[in-house]
């Protein structure tokens, strides 16, 4: 799964890797959290991608009833297209990130660990969001997709967050894409790709967003 993750990367970095015009600062983020409002990047009308800030927490369209609490913060890979067709054929997202979080149960406690690309290079996790119809003052709100676990990310977790290889972020916006196509992006990132480290306890707090967060525990 992924409920936790940072965003640490510079804005002229974030502007060229999405091709994008930033029109505000992102700030540095290293504990973001459920139900918090997320930078995104889709495409928009015209050929252009842009910024906007969606609701961690997706309330699908199909729920009945009025919807409540954090709604759902991620989804199967295997269901996305089934479960949430509308939003996966239309309502596409990019997530930029630089890091994300899992916990492993080491004796009484449970330790938690940072996940980074060996290069550090920023990212980004493949979305979906909806539109709150029923509730118009509800932003808009997004959930992270996730696929089976890569061999670095099961020893901790046997769900890890898809990450769409860069050179497929057109193919993931784009309204067109032929669902067959975007089917095959639906994979665990390599694992000799990524790295991960133990870091401090403190992260276990969403209260918590301080750099010591991606600091590695000796």
């Amino acid at each position: 799964m992924c409920g936790r993750f940072a965003l640490v990367v510079e804005r002229r970095i974030l502007e060229l890797l999405f091709q994008i015009e930033l029109l505000e600062e992102i700030g540095f983020r290293y504990n973001i959290a459920p139900t918090e409002l997320l930078p995104a990047v889709r495409h928009r009308p015209g050929g252009e991608n842009e910024l906007i800030r969606l609701r961690w927490g997706l309330v699908p369209s199909w729920a009945k009833g009025k919807p409540g609490g954090t709604g759902l913060i991620n989804i199967r890979a295997e269901t996305a297209a089934s479960k949430f067709g509308s939003a996966f054929r239309r309502r596409r997202v990019l997530l930029p990130a630089s890091g994300f979080y899992e916990w492993r149960r080491e004796g009484k406690v449970k330790q938690p660990y940072y996940m980074q690309r060996q290069d550090r290079r920023p990212f980004a996790f493949g979305g979906l969001y909806e539109n709150s119809r029923r509730e118009p003052e509800r932003p808009e709100n997004c959930a992270i997709i996730t696929t089976a676990a890569n061999s670095l990310i099961e020893p901790l977790h046997h769900r890890m967050p898809l990450i769409v290889p860069e050179e497929l972020y057109p193919l993931w916006l784009d309204p067109a894409a032929p669902p067959e196509q975007l089917r095959q992006i639906l994979q665990p990132f390599p694992a000799e790709e990524l790295e991960a480290y133990p870091v401090s306890r403190a992260v276990n707090s969403p209260a918590f967003d301080h750099p010591d967060c991606i600091r590695k525990e000796s």
